[in-house]
């Protein structure tokens, strides 16, 4: 395109766009200009200032007055008089003792000497009057009274209570979630206490050629992925050291497993580490003779539990595998017999 042509059309147009500017602007002056008259003629309520009270109003009208003629025809000197002041009470004069000051002349000099006691001023009122001494009296008995009637409601409320609450409250000292995870701690505290009620059998009775092992729930004893003992299973531990200690001519051995889960080399060393700390329990707490107890780790073998197939894409077979293979997860306790001669 050829800049001379676009040059001449934009000089075309100047005159055109110059007589459309001067008429917006002559119709936007036109537009404020009577919005301003409008606005000046027009009152807005909702912009006017809230009425403020005050105790005379500014402005006020009066249609009549009815003014009396004496009060306009009153004697001027009774205008000007100033009001008589109102007679003050007269005060009597209070009796002072007389003082009479005596004097010793020795040698010349006056000496003053020593005044006498005057006689006290009465009081002009009383220090607390009677009535106010029963006011007194009379509000510190309706205190007493409401204070009264305050335990007798608190008593009677605490009675209510009582009454209410059921005499028997089965409380559970393990509260578990319905989900997988809580029905496996469920599991591993039904298999603790099992084994609780074993070795009290075990400690009646003694122990005797052919006993099963006692079987003590991994869950139950440790933390998870973890040897070290837990404060809940020091019980069990204890009851262990003492059926130890009654049978000192029987060797134990506390054997750990675990599930299918992991390698199978992790599993024998946390097993191994597991037995151990059941040993160290006990021959720490228990002082037991630690020629008769043998601890050794089996890891993932021996299950009590056939393992499935698990999809390890998916975290519900996993889960269901767990909780399948609970009782794989396990620390056994077996009772070796001397030889009979």
């Amino acid at each position: 395109m050829n800049p001379l042509e676009t040059y001449q059309s934009d000089a075309m147009e100047r005159p055109l766009i110059r007589r459309r500017l001067f008429w917006a602007l002559v119709v936007s002056l036109i537009l404020h200009a009577g919005i301003v008259l409008w606005f000046r003629q027009t009152r807005l309520p909702e912009f006017n200032a809230a009425p403020v009270e005050r105790l005379v109003p500014r402005i006020f009208n009066v249609k009549n007055i009815t003014i009396d003629e004496k009060i306009l025809n009153g004697s001027e000197q009774e205008q000007e008089a100033p009001k008589k002041a109102a007679p003050k009470p007269a005060l009597k004069p209070l009796d002072l003792p007389a003082e009479r000051p005596t004097a010793d002349v020795s040698e010349g000099k006056m000496a003053p000497a020593a005044p006498t006691t005057a006689d006290l001023v009465k009081p002009i009122a009383n220090d607390k009057p009677a009535a106010e001494s029963n006011e007194a009296q009379a509000i510190a008995r309706v205190q007493d009274s409401a204070r009264m009637l305050l335990e007798q409601d608190l008593n009677s409320i605490k009675d209510s209570i009582l009454k209410d609450q059921p005499a028997n409250v089965s409380h559970s000292l393990i509260k578990l979630p319905n989900t997988q995870s809580g029905d496996a701690a469920l599991a591993d505290v039904q298999g603790m206490s099992a084994a609780s009620g074993r070795l009290d059998k075990l400690l009646g009775n003694g122990l005797h050629s052919g006993d099963a092992p006692v079987s003590l729930p991994g869950g139950a004893l440790f933390e998870f992925d973890s040897s070290d003992v837990r404060t809940e299973a020091i019980e069990q531990l204890h009851k262990l050291g003492m059926l130890i200690r009654r049978n000192p001519n029987v060797t134990f051995s506390i054997e750990g497993y675990t599930d299918s889960f992991g390698d199978a080399a992790y599993n024998i060393q946390l097993s191994q580490a597991r037995a151990d700390a059941v040993r160290n329990w006990l021959i720490q707490n228990m002082d037991v003779d630690p020629g008769h107890i043998q601890a050794a780790g089996y890891g993932a073998t021996r299950f009590l539990v056939t393992p499935k197939p698990v999809d390890m894409h998916s975290q519900v077979s996993i889960d269901q595998e767990k909780l399948l293979e609970q009782r794989n997860r396990r620390v056994e306790i077996r009772f070796k017999f001397p030889k009979a001669q």
